[in-house]
């Protein structure tokens, strides 16, 4: 057993852990509490009435707001935005399929066009055949204004971005897309598609996603580095269906590494739940985690969470022809920028129980 992939979110868990609706896993509990459009609703009937209250108010009641040290580091941070290299590594926003569940069938008439079913549904895809969405997920309405939040508290402190590279998912192209928008680079920095940064493979025993390319994505409106070349190849991927953990990390790890080593100034890297933690461990000179391990920290990383790693200033670009160790070591994690997107959930509403 292996764990759990984003796009298998009603698949068991490798331990008892599960992560919340806004992580790359849902939790049983919430399926039954309808925050999925076809899900079933639970109960409230057993529920005592004086009971009722507290759990409508209890996603509420929660202290998510850090005191004045966190917050007074993240001004400092700000400050000192432009002194150092950094390397922003970004988790994609809130996806149809976790929030909406089994939802092609119900959204493509048997001509195959989309038909919006939600709100929260993007009113537009671009054209492929729809069985194709069920394993490349889109982003939810939801998602993008994450993104670009994210992009625009980037922008008011002061980050600069030289490039960006992102795993081939589409929901990580609309979000690396919708933050460059916050950042006023949309139209400016063109994305670099890496096959390299997508998530463990060994959550792919059936195949991988068949994801759009470049050409079909420049056809939507999406601003694609179409010169880059790209260091890990589809075809890479599918020779390593059997990746191990430790192949996993060196992989998303050595794809950092090469992109650090070959860029100047900042960059922006999009990806999944893993990638803030596969792309940054070894990098910082921390050892290889156990599988329970990164499944524990996965449960954390809710959408569009943000990390950085910042230079210790003492290689450059410019030593890309010396040793691994060049890079490791040399970097450490920073204080974000600017602040998480947090918010409850908002499950579907039926106006049909209001003649129940």
């Amino acid at each position: 057993s292996v764990g759990q992939s984003e796009s298998q979110p009603d698949a068991a868990p490798l331990t008892s852990d599960r992560a919340p609706l806004s992580t790359e896993q849902q939790t049983t509990e919430e399926q039954q509490n309808g925050c999925k459009m076809f899900g079933g609703t639970k109960s409230l009937d057993d529920i005592p009435l004086e009971k009722l209250h507290e759990l409508v108010k209890k996603r509420t009641n929660m202290q998510v707001i850090p005191g004045d040290q966190c917050t007074s580091q993240s001004q400092t941070t700000a400050q000192m935005e432009s002194t150092t290299r950094k390397v922003y590594i970004m988790r994609h926003g809130e996806r149809i399929d976790f929030t909406f569940g089994t939802w092609v069938p119900y959204c493509f008439d048997e001509a195959g066009n989309y038909v919006r079913k939600d709100l929260n549904m993007p009113k537009t895809l671009p054209p492929r055949q729809p069985s194709l969405w069920q394993r490349d997920s889109p982003l939810t309405k939801v998602g993008l204004y994450q993104a670009l939040l994210v992009g625009e508290g980037m922008n008011d402190a002061g980050v600069h971005i030289e490039k960006v590279y992102c795993s081939p998912s589409f929901r990580c192209i609309q979000t690396a897309t919708t933050v460059l928008k916050g950042l006023g680079l949309k139209d400016t920095l063109p994305i670099c598609i890496e096959p390299g940064l997508f998530e463990w493979l060994a959550w792919y025993q059936d195949g991988l996603p068949e994801w759009l390319s470049p050409n079909e994505l420049i056809a939507a409106d999406y601003n694609i580095a179409t010169d880059y070349k790209p260091l890990t190849t589809v075809d890479d991927l599918k020779e390593h269906f059997h990746e191990k953990l430790n192949e996993f990390y060196c992989r998303n790890s050595d794809t950092a590494e090469a992109i650090i080593k070959s860029t100047d100034g900042n960059v922006l890297i999009v990806g999944h739940a893993t990638t803030l933690d596969t792309c940054t461990r070894f990098i910082i000179g921390e050892k290889l985690r156990s599988t329970n391990d990164m499944g524990r920290i996965m449960q954390k990383v809710s959408y569009c969470s943000l990390a950085v790693m910042e230079s210790d200033g003492t290689v450059s670009s410019g030593d890309s022809d010396k040793a691994d160790t060049t890079i490791k070591g040399h970097w450490k994690l920073a204080v974000p920028p600017c602040d998480p997107v947090t918010h409850t959930n908002n499950n579907r509403f039926d106006y049909k129980i209001l003649s129940e």
